[in-house]
């Protein structure tokens, strides 16, 4: 099995402390001798790159890819149906930011939203008829679209979508959850070379 990068690390500076040892215990052997010098320039070498080869791996560790954050908009009436699918993105590999779970008691609710939604790559937004209602997610929306933060509808009844989202391929979970779970998984998935998301596949919302 291929090795990651930090056990490879661990091993090579294994392999050179075991070295160090070696030339460690013939400069004591051989202390007063003509080789002494030498010995110690090879155990000072082993050290540089012992220091190097941890330096690359912190440096390796901190360059790491964050996880995309994914911010969830919805209104409170649908609180049944966040939940089961704010528990079922939580298995995948991106930060799903749900308000329920990042606001703590304590935190300014207003400006806690605003940065989860600043912060945030992806909007999922649930389309039901309260949603599409609520002056609240208008407004959410209209700033995920000024800040060209990729939204991803889903469509939960049979709600029209929004005029502006209409162009946008929805995941559909009006007849099965599982359908429109893996199709909102499978968009979530979905980048660009730039790392930037790329815009879903057009379609209209049945009417």
């Amino acid at each position: 099995m291929k090795k990651s990068k930090p056990l490879k690390a661990i091993d090579s500076i294994i392999t050179l402390m075991i070295l160090m040892a070696f030339f460690y215990a013939a400069l004591v052997f051989l202390s007063g001798t003509n080789y002494a010098d030498l010995i110690q320039g090879v155990i000072g070498i082993l050290a540089a790159l012992i220091g190097l080869i941890i330096l690359s791996a912190f440096s390796d560790t901190r360059r790491r890819k964050k996880p995309r954050r994914v911010f969830i908009l919805y209104s409170e009436e649908d609180l049944d149906f966040v939940s089961k699918l704010y528990k079922a993105l939580k298995v995948t590999p991106y930060r799903i930011l749900w308000d329920r779970k990042e606001i703590k008691v304590g935190d300014n609710v207003i400006e806690t939203l605003e940065q989860m939604q600043n912060e945030s790559d992806d909007f999922i937004f649930v389309i039901s008829k309260h949603s599409v209602d609520s002056e609240e997610t208008k407004m959410s929306l209209e700033t995920a679209r000024n800040q060209n933060k990729r939204i991803l509808p889903v469509l939960i009844d049979d709600s029209e979508l929004p005029e502006e989202l209409q162009e946008i391929m929805f995941a559909d979970f009006r007849e099965s959850f599982d359908d429109g779970y893996f199709s909102l998984r499978d968009a979530l998935k979905t980048t660009n070379q730039q790392n930037k998301p790329v815009a879903p596949p057009r379609r209209k919302a049945a009417s």
